[in-house]
């Protein structure tokens, strides 16, 4: 039986961050962007994917050992230390039984020379995943100059709720506020590992797939997302979040995409249609 692990969910506050900026970064102008008129979406969702390293699954090749719930045990520790388990599969009806499979916040490339330099043996009736690799940086270097602070997960992003959300992200002297919903952005936005930051060739800052490349918002427009979502945040993370930022809550928003690449995505979803009454009904 299969059990995800989904990295914790974080909605807090940051503690009242010490005055310790120096004057450079006080004299330092940083970007807002709280609106952005909406791009041709019909043509960004034709973009090009990024190729690159891709979603592997490597099934198990030998029997079950002995000591298979002890050899499965040290693994699921030894991913889960380094904030690399995305899921666990365990044999039989509940999380007592032996590791199966294991779900890695790593390509497999990386996952291979992780192994190798720890010298560490790969037991073979374990079953593998390993995430695609990411092709583009979390900052580009024209976006890098506008923000104070890039809010993204340092670990890979593994099973999500998929409840739609909406809402907003918008930037502001250099942070990243967001809402759910309707009214004032007034949480800092978290993002998962996968998302990066760019400009567009309009000069918009956007929110970008770091694996694919496609883009998926510019910021202030309406958005939407799975969730609730979850991501990693190390405390260094929000640390240095709320020293740029200020006391705020923080809300993880995941993987936002603009509401209208959304629809352009789905036009049936533009204006449904109730469906017709059952038989007989008045």
């Amino acid at each position: 039986m299969r059990y995800l692990l989904p990295l914790a969910v974080i909605l807090g506050a940051c503690a009242p961050a010490q005055d310790d900026s120096s004057t450079a970064t006080a004299d330092r102008e940083y970007a807002t962007q709280v609106e952005a008129p909406t791009p041709d979406y019909a043509l960004l969702v034709k973009q090009t994917r990024l190729e690159g390293e891709g979603y592997v699954r490597r099934d198990a090749t030998g029997p079950m050992p002995t000591d298979a719930k002890a050899v499965g045990q040290s693994w699921f520790e030894r991913l889960e230390a380094g904030n690399l388990l995305l899921g666990a599969g365990f044999d039989g009806k509940g999380p007592g039984g032996a590791v199966t499979h294991l779900d890695v916040g790593m390509t497999e490339s990386e996952f291979r020379s992780w192994t190798t330099q720890n010298g560490w043996d790969v037991p073979a009736h374990i079953s593998w995943s390993f995430v695609p690799a990411m092709n583009l940086p979390a900052v580009s270097e024209a976006a890098s100059e506008g923000i104070r602070v890039w809010p993204a997960s340092s670990a890979r992003t593994g099973a999500q709720n998929e409840a739609l959300l909406a809402g907003r992200v918008e930037l502001r002297d250099g942070c990243f506020w967001a809402t759910e919903g309707e009214g004032e952005a007034d949480k800092l936005a978290f993002f998962h590992a996968e998302i990066g930051l760019d400009r567009d060739s309009e000069g918009y800052f956007i929110l970008v797939d770091r694996v694919g490349g496609q883009t998926r918002a510019r910021l202030g427009e309406a958005m939407s997302w799975g969730g609730p979502p979850s991501a990693y945040i190390s405390s260094e993370a929000e640390r240095d979040l709320c020293a740029a930022c200020g006391d705020a809550p923080i809300l993880v928003v995941g993987s936002p995409e603009s509401s209208e690449r959304f629809l352009t995505n789905c036009p049936h979803l533009r204006n449904p249609v109730a469906p017709p009454p059952p038989p007989g009904a008045d």
